[in-house]
């Protein structure tokens, strides 16, 4: 089964929309968010770095959560001991942004 590329935005938003709606009627409020920060923090930023790479749809979307919940957490913790647990997610959020990144400019710099 292929999923539709991502560049189809109005069908990724639907199912978005239809997954939170699912959340918040069956958990409620706060199981809505949960399911959203999940989305935006663990598999969004390792889903940008797998974009890169000649994975199809569904591939980096399952990398990208698993990995998600390997790495995030990790790299959330051990600056979590010395500085606040919020910082310290906002700072392993932006670290992943900036490595997605990079690592988009440089793989497009070695196609090249």
């Amino acid at each position: 089964m292929n999923l539709p590329k991502i560049e189809n935005l109005r069908f990724i938003g639907i199912i978005v929309v239809a997954m939170l709606v699912f959340f918040y009627f069956i958990l409620g409020f706060s199981g809505m968010m949960a399911a959203l920060g999940i989305i935006l923090l663990f598999i969004a930023p390792i889903y940008l770095i797998l974009d890169n790479f000649e994975l199809r749809q569904d591939e980096k979307i399952v990398f990208s959560f698993f990995l998600g919940v390997g790495i995030f957490p990790s790299l959330v913790y051990w600056p979590a001991t010395i500085i606040s647990f919020r910082i310290s997610i906002l700072i392993t959020f932006i670290v992943l942004l900036i490595v997605a990144y990079l690592v988009r400019k440089f793989h497009k710099k070695n196609n090249n």
